[in-house]
C-alpha cells in the first residue's frame, strides 16, 4: 500500500501536466495564434509548473493521510492538533476524506508534522 501511494503525487503530477501542455499549447495556437515554437515554450512552463503543484498537493494528501493512520487519530484529536472543527476531517471507514480546500493542505500537514515530531520525540526519551 505505501509504495502505491509514493508514486501518487508522481502520476497526478504528470496527469495534470499532459492536460496543461495541452490547453496552453492549444490556446496559445488558436486563441493568441502564436507560432510553433513559442506555443510549444509556454505550453511547457505551464505543465512544468502545474506538475510541481500538483505533486506537492499529492505528497501532501498522501503525508496527511499517512500521519493520521499511523497514530490512528480521531477528527476531534485532528482538529484540536491543526486548530480546525472536527467537521472539517471527517472519516469514513478508517479513512480520512480531506474535504478542506486544498489552500489549507500545507496549514494541516505542518500541524501533523509537529505532532508526529513529538509522538517520535516522547516515544524516544
Amino acid at each position: 500500500m505505501q509504495k502505491e501511494e509514493s508514486i501518487f503525487p508522481v502520476i497526478y503530477g504528470i496527469i495534470s501536466a499532459i492536460i496543461a501542455f495541452i490547453a496552453v499549447f492549444f490556446i496559445c495556437l488558436h486563441t493568441f495564434r502564436l507560432n510553433l515554437q513559442l506555443a510549444i515554450i509556454l505550453a511547457g512552463i505551464f505543465a512544468i509548473f502545474f506538475f510541481g503543484l500538483s505533486y506537492f498537493r499529492g505528497h501532501a494528501s498522501v503525508e496527511i493521510k499517512r500521519i493520521v493512520y499511523k497514530y490512528k487519530l480521531t477528527d476531534q484529536e485532528v482538529a484540536n492538533i491543526t486548530g480546525m472543527k472536527p467537521s472539517d476531517f471527517p472519516i469514513y471507514h478508517d479513512r480520512l476524506q480531506l474535504i478542506l480546500p486544498k489552500r489549507y493542505w500545507p496549514r494541516v500537514l505542518d500541524a501533523l508534522q509537529k505532532y508526529e515530531k513529538e509522538q517520535e520525540s516522547t516515544n524516544n526519551s
